[in-house]
């Protein structure tokens, strides 16, 4: 089940908070498969009795991680849509903070597409990706629906999905280009590209 963004921060311990912290920076650094419990543990410094008091097993782990990565990217999203109502004004300040991201916490691409590339085999993980993925064209295509285009436009629902998963492909694209060349031209022309999806409409 789904964690709010709510229930996340609302389950604070300071040993659930360090585990989820060093399985957050491992799974995206190194990938679930290829990171172990007792290297969780050992980066946390807690025991696994801490562990197993939050997360009963190592897919507990990855639903969570799941929910951190879905409200850090579509939380930061949000933010910027109720500052910047006009697209015109979202784009720019949506690729500034994307890029300061990607010096930090984003340098190998988008983690929850990494993530989902990693984890086929796991059914529970995948449908969890892919309910963040519903929620994107849920917050991007409410915000689309609004009058927030320079021609005054007020798209229809079908319209405005069909835009989100238009900016979510190129979000995409240009999130895992990134993380596999570092280089950033791939973001820039994410701008580029963001403000010619208003053209087309």
């Amino acid at each position: 089940m789904k964690e709010s963004r709510k229930q996340i921060h609302s389950k604070s311990d300071p040993a659930r908070d360090r585990i989820l912290k060093a399985a957050v920076r491992l799974f995206y650094e190194r990938g679930y498969s290829n990171t172990g419990i007792n290297e969780i543990l050992s980066e946390a410094g807690a025991f696994k009795k801490s562990l197993y008091r939050y997360f009963p097993s190592k897919k507990d782990l990855g639903l969570s991680y799941i929910s951190f990565q879905e409200e850090e990217i579509l939380g930061l999203a949000q933010t910027i849509m109720h500052k910047y109502p006009k697209f015109q004004d979202f784009v720019p300040n949506w690729i500034r903070f994307l890029k300061r991201r990607l010096r930090t916490t984003y340098r190998f691409g988008c983690p929850l597409a990494n993530f989902s590339n990693q984890t086929h085999e796991e059914p529970e993980l995948r449908k969890r990706v892919i309910e963040s993925l519903n929620r994107w064209n849920q917050i991007f295509g409410a915000y689309f629906s609004q009058p927030i285009w320079k021609k005054k436009k007020i798209l229809d629902s079908k319209t405005a999905v069909e835009t989100s998963e238009k900016v979510l492909f190129l979000y995409s694209g240009a999130m895992q280009l990134y993380g596999v060349t570092g280089n950033s031209k791939f973001i820039n022309r994410l701008e580029t590209e963001l403000f010619r999806v208003e053209e087309m409409i």
